[in-house]
């Protein structure tokens, strides 16, 4: 047996972050690795500190003088990086740390974490960002990509901005609201990522990894609202092709217009999926379901927003 592999997460403080950081260091993964490594601007914040307490290790890094990037990234073989790509400077100098010729990085799991917009007929700025950051890193032939692609946060999605008004029981769909769309919980992403960090070797790594925690239609959300607290829900629906036309015609930064018709084109559902790879049977851990979600929120997610 060789040696095992060093995971370090870029971002692991934050929502994704700290659930991946979390189940990377649960135990039926941790023996698994050799060091997992929690990289962060500032080591005594509450969740880094939070991380170190679980087991991490942690390591600053700055994009101004100081450890960079590069040096933070010292004997790490694989990289999960779920930081949001909002700025394309950092981007940048992530690609360059990874792709460096003295980098050690062998298996490299990009800031995706969310739907498949390659399948995607428009452009938008926050997908396109992440396609460059993409290219930008595979140029080194040596290092290995995975795309994970989990569809909407379970916990992020049933509120006001994808159409979800919980505080008035009023739901407003794109098109009839009865096309599957696979919503994942964050703690089963985290553990997704960790069980395939943890058991599939980096030579035979996918290119891409679909979930699907649950998938479900909207009208199905609705009924299990109503059934977990919401009472009755009124809902409404728009055109698709109209809401589409509109959206796509001038460009907003906000994707979540854009993942309301998405949603409707079922661009959201990973029916063909990776859930039996990583959670074989079900055995390793339950995947969150909606009515679970449901029953926890009383029906009524975001009310208080």
């Amino acid at each position: 047996m060789g040696k095992l592999p060093v995971v370090a997460v870029m971002g692991g403080t934050g929502v994704l972050g700290k659930e991946v950081v979390r189940a990377l260091l649960d135990p039926q993964f941790r023996s698994k690795y050799q060091d997992v490594i929690l990289l962060t601007r500032n080591a005594d914040s509450p969740s880094a500190l939070d991380g170190i307490s679980k087991g991490a290790t942690a390591r600053e890094y700055t994009t101004d003088d100081g450890q960079t990037i590069a040096d933070a990234l010292t004997g790490v073989d694989i990289l999960v990086n779920v930081v949001a790509p909002v700025d394309k400077e950092f981007d940048d100098k992530i690609a360059a740390a990874v792709t460096s010729p003295l980098s050690n990085v062998k298996l490299y799991l990009p800031s995706e974490f969310g739907v498949e917009h390659y399948l995607h007929d428009f452009k938008h700025p926050v997908w396109g960002k992440k396609k460059a950051h993409v290219e930008a890193v595979s140029g080194r032939k040596d290092l290995k990509l995975c795309l994970v692609f989990p569809g909407l946060f379970t916990e992020y999605s049933i509120g006001p901005w994808l159409g979800f008004n919980t505080k008035e029981g009023k739901y407003e769909f794109i098109g009839s609201g009865d096309t599957p769309v696979s919503f994942t919980s964050i703690v089963d992403i985290g553990n997704a990522v960790a069980s395939a960090l943890a058991n599939i070797s980096i030579e035979n790594f996918p290119e891409k990894l679909y979930f699907s925690g649950d998938p479900v239609t909207l009208k199905q959300v609705s009924e299990v609202m109503k059934a977990a607290g919401a009472n009755e829900v009124e809902v409404s629906n728009l055109d698709l092709a109209e809401y589409k036309a509109k959206t796509t015609s001038t460009t907003g930064l906000d994707p979540a217009a854009y993942l309301r018709f998405l949603m409707a084109e079922g661009k959201i559902n990973n029916e063909k999926n990776d859930n039996e790879l990583v959670n074989p049977g079900g055995r390793l851990w339950k995947w969150r379901t909606m009515k679970e979600y449901a029953q926890e929120t009383r029906g009524r997610p975001w009310a208080n927003l």
